[in-house]
């Protein structure tokens, strides 16, 4: 199994967690952004995980991080650059713009105009979620 299929398989794991409501926060996701940055608000709902959640799978499976890593900008710098979205394969590491900033997550399928990924804080859970390709910035693939 090449190292994007292995990530993706464990990052499938997670699928459904969910942030929880009012001052509690969900333990995994907590360590996520703990792992991450120790002075971050570890609360889920106010602090954005998708970075955060993409290193916890990169620690847990021993295929990277990138520094600062809960900047999902940052995931740009990873492995190696993939040059379009037709050559993505399954885990490989997409970085999006969004108002306010950017998204992480792992690459699922592509359908149409629109890119389906498994990644963090997407409606405040892991989920399988789908992104319009023109937002797309970058395609990263960890070293083989």
């Amino acid at each position: 199994m090449n190292s994007s299929a292995a990530l993706y398989a464990h990052a499938l794991k997670d699928l459904g967690l969910a942030e929880l409501p009012g001052k509690a926060s969900n333990p995994r996701i907590a360590l996520a952004i703990a792992n991450a940055a120790r002075w971050l608000d570890h609360d889920d709902t106010s602090t954005p995980w998708c970075g955060c959640i993409r290193g916890q799978w990169g620690i847990e499976t021993a295929t990277g991080v990138v520094p600062d890593h809960f900047r999902a900008r940052n995931w740009l710098r990873y492995g190696t650059p993939v040059g379009t979205i037709r050559e993505a394969v399954r885990g490989d590491t997409l970085v999006f713009v969004r108002k306010g900033g950017f998204h992480v997550a792992l690459f699922d399928r592509l359908e149409g105009s629109r890119v389906f990924v498994l990644g963090g804080n997407q409606s405040n859970k892991v989920s399988i979620a789908p992104y319009p390709v023109s937002a797309l910035e970058g395609i990263r693939r960890g070293v083989e």
